[in-house]
């Protein structure tokens, strides 16, 4: 999908009208509330060593780790077209919560924060991170993405490298807010009716990668799990399959490239994990998986049996022998 921005400008009066009052509070008083890793990862070079440090000295360094692992609280585009500053007035869309800002080339990470942080590892709740998949693809389009930005780390707008363009301290969203703009700018991708779709729809998403690798991994999970009595080994097993599947789908169809060890790890544990507790065997399965085994699981059971055939046999030795 294309979207021109050029589309949407004709006949704005102020294509750089501000997007946040002056008299009134600034995102900058609530960022670190809603900046969530714990321990993250931070370095003074874009393309440089990024190591483990506390949140504190995070923030002294001019890149750090976005979000946790496991959640989303900041959905940020990479707009790499000298406009950073003003293409967000242009579109219409809500005002960002801050854009850091390349003060020379105007290039910037628009940002927006979401009043409740996205799980992207929930198998009970998988359409809010759908949503997030779609409203990322919608932004990257209408806001000129870089489709190769890997979004692990962002310009931190504390660090005097970066010029920092604050929105409101309201600008707290719901996916709501962004997934209605997206609509009326016919940008936000509709709903995949296949995988092969999913993924053709939102090739620029880092969460579409997410989505993707799930729903492969869980339909294949849902009838591979009854083949295994052992959790340790069906959780060895399901990475191995996500892992395949990383290497060979989600990397050559989505432009940011195969997700890390890490993120196939926890997308793996939380299928391997949903479908061990909710998938059981039911008996004719469990019978025809011994059967395959070759009759090399005795259960309980069939152990009864066995010790109520033996004493039979006993008892009648036991006859013609008095």
């Amino acid at each position: 999908m294309t979207f021109d921005v050029a589309d949407l400008v004709d006949g704005l009066d102020d294509p750089e009208a501000e997007w946040c009052d002056p008299d009134e509070p600034t995102f900058d008083t609530i960022f670190e509330g809603n900046w969530l890793p714990r321990y993250p990862m931070a370095g003074d070079r874009k393309d440089g060593p990024k190591y483990r440090m506390s949140r504190e000295k995070a923030l002294t360094k001019a890149y750090i780790e976005a979000n946790p692992l496991c959640l989303q609280s900041l959905t940020i585009v990479d707009h790499d077209g000298g406009r950073a500053d003003e293409i967000v007035g242009l579109t219409g869309l809500p005002a960002p919560s801050y854009i850091p800002m390349n003060p020379h080339t105007k290039n910037g990470h628009i940002v927006y924060a979401w009043k409740t942080p996205i799980v992207l590892t929930d198998a009970a709740r998988r359409a809010p991170v759908n949503l997030l998949a779609r409203i990322e693809q919608g932004l990257n389009n209408v806001l000129g993405g870089d489709i190769a930005y890997a979004g692990t780390f962002t310009k931190n707008p504390m660090h005097q490298e970066h010029l920092p363009l604050w929105g409101p301290a309201t600008a707290l969203y719901d996916l709501a807010d962004l997934a209605g703009p997206l609509q009326r700018l016919k940008a936000l991708p509709r709903r995949a009716t296949s995988q092969r779709e999913q993924r053709d729809l939102l090739q620029n998403s880092l969460t579409g990668r997410n989505c993707a690798l799930f729903d492969m991994e869980r339909k294949w999970a849902y009838t591979r799990v009854r083949d295994y009595t052992d959790r340790a080994e069906w959780d060895e097993v399901a990475f191995a399959y996500a892992w395949d599947r990383n290497e060979a789908v989600i990397g050559p169809a989505f432009t940011a490239g195969p997700m890390s060890h890490a993120e196939v790890g926890v997308i793996s544990r939380s299928v391997s994990g949903w479908t061990w507790k909710k998938i059981p065997r039911t008996f004719s399965e469990e019978q025809a998986r011994r059967g395959r085994l070759g009759g090399k699981v005795v259960t309980e059971a069939k152990r009864e049996a066995n010790r109520k055939r033996a004493t039979k046999v006993d008892r009648e030795l036991a006859k013609v022998i008095l």
